[in-house]
């Protein structure tokens, strides 16, 4: 029987001093991987069942996610350490893991105790340990908090785990508003309207998200709870209202409307009341993100011939442009840090992810030769970038390092674009 780990120590980490140490370089991670083992989670009296099983899979499968970790096989594994008090680290350090990860699985009351502990292998050091109370079947929700935990530990920063993206999901010209996580947890559809809906946009509380939809025959802009339901209709005007952006405030929707005759970028409140008119320019502009301070937005306009990103203030002053190569250039969005903008180019006959400075300036391309790869989109840490993907065999939404490495296929998105990705989790 296993002690029981008091709460406080899971507030603890490591003396100041060896909190500042890095693990994991960034810049580095996609070419040398960080070697980490995870033997089976245990229930508290050291024992293994389908429950522990399925937790464990869980937390390994969002470890190659995250793209920057060797997960070790238990075939390698020396025994012995069959709880969590129990470690031996020259068994560990013997098979080249750098560090452990180890669990404890208790039902209690219809709930779940989870606690976990990660540990420097060389050190021999605690650098986090967390316990979580959850539904029996919310273990994911403790799974991707320690995750980004974990991440903290070991690469300064916290990781993307304890976020969803939601995107438009279902056949072609009925696609629904649908969440997911990154790991196809927590799937769910939170509007199933008549019609078709697309280009869903988180609020950044997270609480609610925006989209257009034909429900009424014309494309208008709605608004919807993140938790299903509180469906309400922003405007009403009967012209092409689309890809709307809730501004970092989130007091504001961004969003492009033909209403005047001409597609241009307008500004509501979140009752749906037009603010002002953003842009005043013959030729069509579209796709606007916002800068995370809200000063400006990036956005696409033929103003200049082919589709083209620009940036203006968010008043409609001091426009620039940014792109000049390429013939459609689309679906910008600015990254939460904002040093970076990732769009959608097409190139060779098909769509592609690319990704340059907030100026413009180092354009780089993330994907190649994969079928239509489009809507990018930034994970709350600016460290990775969801998308969707037609390519053959395996479309749906992908997660990928934002050098364009590990291009993961999430589960049960087959048929879904337009991916956003929401802030991080309360």
């Amino acid at each position: 029987m296993m002690k029981k780990i008091l709460p406080l120590l899971f507030a603890l980490f490591l003396p100041i001093a060896a909190q500042a140490k890095i693990y994991i370089l960034l810049e580095e991670a996609s070419e040398r991987k960080f070697p980490i083992a995870v033997p089976e989670f245990v229930t508290v009296k050291g024992k293994h069942s389908s429950l522990t099983g399925e937790i464990t899979e869980l937390f390994r499968n969002d470890l190659d996610i995250a793209g920057i970790f060797k997960v070790l096989d238990e075939t390698s594994f020396l025994g012995g350490d069959t709880d969590v008090e129990t470690i031996n680290f020259t068994k560990w350090t013997s098979i080249e893991a750098f560090a452990l990860v180890k669990g404890i699985v208790e039902e209690k009351g219809g709930k779940l105790l989870l606690e976990m502990r990660l540990y420097d292998t060389q050190t021999r050091q605690l650098l986090v340990g967390k316990q979580y109370t959850v539904g029996k079947k919310d273990f994911p929700v403790a799974i991707h908090r320690f995750m980004d935990e974990l991440m903290k530990a070991l690469t300064g920063s916290l990781g993307p785990f304890n976020s969803e993206i939601t995107a438009a999901c279902g056949k072609q010209g009925a696609r629904q508003i649908f969440i997911t996580g990154i790991d196809a947890t927590r799937q769910r559809y939170v509007a199933k309207i008549k019609g078709n809906s697309i280009s869903p946009n988180w609020a950044p509380d997270g609480g609610s998200i925006a989209f257009t939809s034909f429900q009424s025959r014309f494309p208008e802009i709605y608004t919807v709870n993140s938790s299903g339901g509180g469906l309400k209709q922003l405007t009403h005007n009967k012209a092409t209202n689309i890809t709307p952006a809730f501004s970092p405030g989130g007091d504001s929707i961004a969003y492009a409307s033909s209403v005047s005759g001409d597609t241009e970028l307008y500004l509501m409140n979140r009752s749906g009341k037009t603010i002002r008119r953003i842009t005043n320019v013959l030729n069509i502009d579209l796709s606007p993100s916002w800068s995370p301070d809200g000063s400006r937005l990036v956005f696409a306009s033929e103003r200049a011939g082919n589709l083209h990103l620009f940036v203006t203030g968010a008043n409609g002053g001091g426009n620039a442009r940014l792109t000049y190569t390429g013939y459609q250039n689309d679906q910008p969005d600015w990254s939460p840090d904002g040093s970076k903008i990732v769009f959608t180019a097409r190139d060779r006959g098909a769509f592609d992810v690319f990704m340059m400075n907030s100026d413009g300036s180092l354009i780089q391309r993330l994907t190649r030769d994969e079928g239509n790869n489009e809507s990018p989109t930034w994970s709350p840490d600016s460290r990775y970038i969801s998308f969707s993907s037609a390519r053959a065999g395996a479309s749906g939404i992908y997660v990928m390092l934002d050098d364009g490495n590990n291009q993961t296929l999430i589960p049960n998105t087959g048929g879904c674009i337009n991916p956003d990705w929401g802030p991080r989790l309360k």
